[in-house]
């Protein structure tokens, strides 16, 4: 499965936006590095994104 570019620039500004939203909310750096390590870590053992994260996947 190919990925535009586009589309990656968009997830990318998407999850910018995101991060920004949370750090104005309060939510401390340390705390969005750490659940994007979490993240990257589950998704590089099971190989994909799961479409649903349930308590076995976290």
């Amino acid at each position: 499965m190919s990925v535009e570019l586009d589309e990656i620039k968009q997830a990318e500004a998407e999850l910018e936006e995101w991060l920004v939203e949370q750090a104005e909310n309060g939510v401390a750096e340390i705390v969005l590095i750490g659940l994007l390590r979490d993240y990257a870590d589950d998704i590089e053992h099971l190989g994909y994104v799961p479409r649903m994260w349930g308590e076995s996947e976290q």
